[in-house]
């Protein structure tokens, strides 16, 4: 089985040829977001986050439907573990999920979550709600991706060891489940997701569902994008040719499918300088033979 067959597994490098130093897109999402946070210190009454938010006008009043992508940009400006919580748990989370799927795809995955969470939160806002009161109803912040980014986690790396609450060590695959039954039940409770200063559960669990379904069924958001879009050639590294003796394929193949195994059971920072160079040379074999 190849590399690119693994679903835990791309090349380290980003795509499109540029520098692996360079800065991760989960470190620039980060950044984006204090950025407005902090932007909004200086408007009028928090107007910047005010704006942004989503509410149940941004769905049924298309000159608002940006609101459905600035929301997940935007935090409650008087309650400061908003931002820290999802900014941690993308941080933290999210590094190793970029490193698997790429820095272009996870942000495509930041955007679409946002926009299907925002919408989903929406109609249900429209069809629960009398339309008399949906002034009272907004929402903000990047909860629902993050939940998918950590969700993906769990998935690609189910038995990694981490630390819930900073003290209880536990694998990956707890904390999944936990997020899922802490927001089923939230869901359950009266009017949870509700108006300003609630809990938007719904939110949560679409982030969940998601990342359930892309992991399932190996989604590859980047090859929805319309090629017109994609960079020009002029900014893409030109393949280097390099001759290869083809008996030496099926050995190489056998000792990247080993890595693999040992990346999904112990993760990527248990392997040894020589396996690094394994991966990255099968790496650069397949994104050579699928250009």
């Amino acid at each position: 089985m190849g590399i690119y067959d693994r679903g835990y597994y791309r090349d380290d490098q980003t795509e499109g040829g540029y520098s692996a130093g360079a800065m991760p897109m989960v470190t620039k999402l980060v950044i984006i977001n204090v950025v407005f946070y902090v932007l909004d210190i200086f408007t009028n009454n928090h107007w910047l986050m005010d704006t942004m938010a989503a509410s149940p006008y941004s769905l049924t009043r298309p000159w608002l439907w940006w609101q459905l992508v600035s929301y997940g940009f935007a935090h409650s400006p008087i309650d400061q573990w908003h931002i820290i919580s999802n900014m941690f748990g993308l941080w933290m989370f999210g590094r190793e999920v970029e490193g698997v799927y790429g820095p272009r795809e996870i942000l495509r995955l930041y955007l679409v979550v946002v926009v299907l969470a925002g919408i989903a939160w929406a109609a249900r806002v429209c069809f629960t709600v009398p339309d008399d009161q949906w002034r009272q109803y907004v929402m903000l912040g990047a909860s629902g991706a993050v939940t998918a980014i950590i969700l993906l986690f769990c998935f690609l790396f189910p038995k990694r060891t981490i630390l819930l609450m900073f003290v209880i060590p536990a694998p990956a695959w707890v904390l999944g489940a936990l997020i899922i039954i802490t927001n089923v039940m939230g869901m359950r409770m009266p009017e949870s997701g509700g108006a300003s200063g609630k809990v938007a559960y719904d939110v949560h669990l679409v982030g969940a569902a998601f990342a359930f379904l892309y992991y399932r069924f190996g989604w590859n958001l980047g090859k929805l994008t319309p090629q017109r879009f994609s960079f020009p050639a002029w900014f893409k590294r030109r393949p280097q040719l390099k001759l290869h003796d083809p008996s030496d394929r099926p050995s190489q193949d056998e000792e990247a499918d080993r890595v693999l195994e040992k990346v999904n059971q112990h993760g990527i920072d248990s392997l040894t300088s020589r396996e690094r160079r394994v991966l990255e040379e099968y790496s650069r074999r397949m994104r050579q033979k699928y250009r």
